[in-house]
């Protein structure tokens, strides 16, 4: 297997990485390109396509060069890329207009008319996903139809973030069963639900959605145009690859039924494997990149954001620290945290800076410390910090526990490397973690995906035994998690005598500002 490589490509929200893999899954390089987010009006994000399409391009080139290997030794490409939105491409295969993103809020009084009447229960009943204003086709056509129907006439599909970066490599139109899957598809049968379609109204605009492939099939190769705009190889095969959470779960080692990961990253993504469709409003579910099975998932708006934010505030003495000592500042944080008992000295940290969707949704929750005291350190306020979001993970593992159980997770994103923070999160949560090595999973579960459509491995989980390590392993402390449980007790009394109180804020708010 000499001189053989994949790529996986990761097109997210900001940022679009491509990373080359050996077919041990270890990452050789990595080329990255920011991506804006357009906001033409407040509650509205797009994204110019042709951008993305041009910051993919671009990191291709860079990690090829960092790679410092020929274009033809890379064997396989599939893709990993943001979910829900509408990509849309006209009948010359150039966008009609601006891609509407996951974050876009112009359908949410659609939503609320769609609550009011039963539709969004009936449409949940079929596809098992929660909509909401951003997810996917299912609501913001129905937006165009109602505000913008010339962009629909002048449609010939609507496509996912994955399927426009596909098609400018291929030329190809089609999607896969992660993306579709999100409030689109019949689970049963991993294709779209026509009485879905008539229940959002878009029984006429049927033939604007493409064929469902499976993320590990061949979708086409790459076209001249697209090696020259990419340094890759003209006829080099491209896999169809899947919406970033399964990528993600895939390139963390997630095959069979009951395995489970999480990624501390900006959000806490929250997701676990079964072997049938399991609809439950305690969360939403998707289809997994591997043949018969399928996602459970519940996701937080933030996570590691949390510490983001606080260091950023309030970390001006560890800053320094650093600065003096040559020590990663976030070793002295962890250093400050584990001196810290647990509990926090009595202090609670509500994780909630942007809102919140799982495993409840609130857009106007807020951050909160709670149960200061005069005796109050900085260090107790970061350790509820980390507290918090294993609190958080906790709620999410309750909700998701409705559907499949497990016992151990596949833990990555900025807040694994922490092993104060590691540990936190297995004692509150009561789950072994393990560690995945590496940092970039969804490049890795497009890798991974390519690799069985090239049929260099067997199947997905021969390709996740050769490709995906763990680096270590923390055991929960139960004595602490007992600790833990009371105080998950206060935590979701918190939430619930707190909302009133945040709607009244918010619409204060609203009303100064306004």
């Amino acid at each position: 297997m000499a001189d053989t490589y994949f790529l996986g490509i990761d097109a997210g929200t900001t940022v679009v990485k491509c990373v080359v893999f050996d077919p041990h899954g270890n990452e050789i390089a990595k080329g990255s390109r920011g991506i804006s987010i357009i906001h033409p009006y407040p509650g509205w994000a797009e994204h110019d396509m042709n951008e993305v399409w041009d910051s993919v391009a671009i990191s291709i080139r860079s990690a090829i060069k960092e790679a410092g290997i020929r274009a033809e030794d890379i064997k396989g490409i599939s893709m990993s890329a943001q979910g829900a939105g509408a990509w849309l491409i006209d009948k010359s295969g150039k966008p009609t207009r601006n891609a509407v993103g996951w974050l876009d809020g112009r359908a949410a009084s659609i939503i609320d008319r769609w609550r009011d009447d039963g539709t969004l229960e009936k449409v949940f009943n079929i596809c098992g996903f929660m909509y909401y204003s951003g997810s996917g086709p299912g609501i913001i056509l129905p937006w165009f139809r109602e505000n913008e129907p010339e962009v629909l006439e002048k449609s010939k599909a609507v496509l996912w973030c994955n399927d426009w970066v596909r098609y400018c490599l291929t030329g190809e139109i089609l999607t896969d069963e992660p993306d579709a899957s999100i409030a689109m598809l019949d689970p049963e049968t991993r294709d779209y639900s026509r009485e879905l379609l008539k229940y959002v109204g878009l029984e006429e605009y049927e033939h604007l959605f493409p064929p469902v492939k499976q993320s590990h099939e061949i979708a086409g190769k790459v076209t001249k145009k697209a090696a020259e705009e990419t340094g890759l190889a003209p006829g080099t095969p491209v896999a169809v690859g899947a919406w970033d959470c399964s990528s993600t779960a895939l390139g963390a080692g997630c095959v069979q039924a009951n395995d489970a990961t999480s990624i501390v990253g900006t959000a806490g993504i929250h997701l676990c494997i079964t072997d049938r469709p399991m609809i439950d409003k305690a969360y939403s579910m998707a289809c997994h990149a591997v043949p018969n099975r399928w996602l459970i998932n519940s996701m937080a708006m933030t996570a590691a954001n949390n510490l983001d934010w606080f260091e950023r505030e309030f970390c001006l003495e560890e800053r320094i620290e650093s600065e003096k000592s040559k020590v990663n500042k976030y070793e002295i944080i962890n250093r400050k945290v584990a001196d810290t008992p647990i509990g926090a000295r009595g202090v609670m940290f509500l994780p909630f800076l942007q809102g919140e969707r799982a495993p409840f949704v609130e857009p106007r929750a807020r951050g909160e410390f709670v149960g200061l005291g005069n005796w109050s350190k900085r260090s107790d306020l970061l350790r509820a910090v980390y507290e918090g979001v294993a609190l958080a993970t906790l709620h999410n593992y309750s909700a998701m526990e409705k559907g499949a159980s497990f016992k151990e997770v596949r833990l990555g994103g900025g807040g694994s490397q922490s092993e104060v923070w590691t540990q936190i999160i297995a004692d509150c949560t009561g789950k072994v973690m393990k560690v995945t090595s590496g940092s970039e999973f969804g490049a890795r579960g497009a890798a991974i995906n390519a690799a069985v459509a090239l049929g260099m491995y067997r199947d997905h989980q021969e390709a996740v035994d050769q490709m995906v390590k763990v680096s270590r392993v923390q055991e929960p402390n139960l004595k602490n998690t007992e600790i833990y449980r009371e105080i998950f007790d206060i935590y979701v009394k918190l939430i619930q005598s707190h909302r009133q109180i945040w709607i009244e804020m918010y619409n204060l708010m609203e009303i100064r500002l306004r």
